[in-house]
């Protein structure tokens, strides 16, 4: 082969591995794993972005569009019915959490979701399930009197004091509002703490929620785990069964009393979507081994939408906030 002939084949490879290289590039790396270092109440008093949801039906799509869409995610609408009928396909926010899903609380179907079979730590989202079991087990009446053994899950708290007594009403709200480990741990003490869990993890299972473990009453453990799937089923069992506790939830300032003193304590909510028009319920959760999470029901159109974030770097209301904007965008 002659020289010339030599380098225009040489020219010719080296163009046909450009564009190879081109159609075919490297897979992007995987995402940062979700980390936080704060307790949900601390995060929320350090700054936590304060995130209101649209309220009108005007949409700005423009913006969202030009959001990339995340790796790892299923978009298109799974095979069960929804409710709601697809119009966009503006893509997904990109998050940097471990998962996430928007579906159709009714139907169960699935909307947009990433790793939602994953396990994950749910935190304070154990705190719904725990509410569930003290609905069905204790009167809204009992009153539970504060002991030392019930502070092992949280020395810090600052709402109740050993000796003071409260109603399961208050203790409820305790539970919901600002996320009181020590009300979770009070509440299961009054039942029995073994027989406690034991109902959760059963209760679990019988929904259906198979990939699903819960080691206290309250979440602070990492051994609490659950999949956005789980946490769908739980979801619903909440929303058709449970309405006080999504009402509670939903409640951004309340006043509890200590029955020995008279004392009327405020308790405010660190759900910042609380008292939102928009807003049915939900749960906050914050570990430094789960990160942010967070559950939430929307009600659009009349039919309540799910929305949870799990592993975010921080309390994940901005991301919530943006998934359902992202919905509306898509749904109608």
């Amino acid at each position: 082969m002659k020289n010339s002939e030599k380098l225009t084949f040489l020219f010719v490879v080296i163009v046909l591995a450009f564009f190879a290289r081109a159609l075919y590039p490297s897979v992007s790396a995987a995402p940062q794993e979700a980390t936080a270092d704060q307790s949900e109440i601390a995060a929320q008093q350090s700054g936590a972005p304060l995130v209101s949801l649209p309220q009108t039906s005007a949409i700005d799509s423009a913006n969202i569009a030009s959001v990339p869409a995340p790796q790892n995610t299923t978009s298109s609408t799974s095979s069960t019915d929804s409710f709601f009928s697809k119009i966009g396909s503006a893509p997904v926010p990109n998050f940097s959490n471990e998962a996430y899903m928007v579906a159709d609380l009714t139907s169960g179907a699935v909307l947009s979701g990433s790793n939602t079979n994953n396990r994950w730590p749910t935190a304070s989202l154990t705190k719904l399930m725990t509410a569930t079991i003290v609905m069905d087990t204790l009167p809204t009446s009992t009153e539970i009197t504060i002991t030392p053994e019930m502070f092992t899950a949280d020395p810090t708290e600052a709402t109740l004091v050993v000796g003071d007594t409260y109603t399961v009403e208050d203790l409820l709200h305790l539970l919901l509002m600002p996320s009181s480990n020590v009300a979770a741990e009070a509440m299961a003490d009054f039942v029995g703490r073994a027989k406690f869990m034991q109902e959760m993890n059963m209760r679990a299972q019988e929904w259906g929620m198979q990939n699903t473990y819960f080691d206290d009453p309250s979440g602070i453990s990492a051994a609490n785990e659950s999949t956005a799937n789980d946490l769908l089923t739980l979801a619903q069992h909440v929303y058709n069964n449970y309405p006080e506790v999504l009402a509670i939830t939903d409640t951004p300032v309340t006043t509890i009393t200590e029955l020995n003193s008279g004392k009327k304590i405020t308790v405010h909510s660190i759900n910042v979507f609380a008292g939102e028009p928009i807003f049915i319920g939900g749960k906050t959760g914050n570990t430094p081994q789960a990160g942010g999470n967070l559950l939430s029901i929307f009600n659009y159109q009349g039919k309540p939408v799910f929305i949870t974030v799990l592993g975010a770097p921080a309390l994940p209301f901005e991301d919530t906030s943006m998934l359902y904007t992202w919905f509306r965008t898509n749904f109608t």
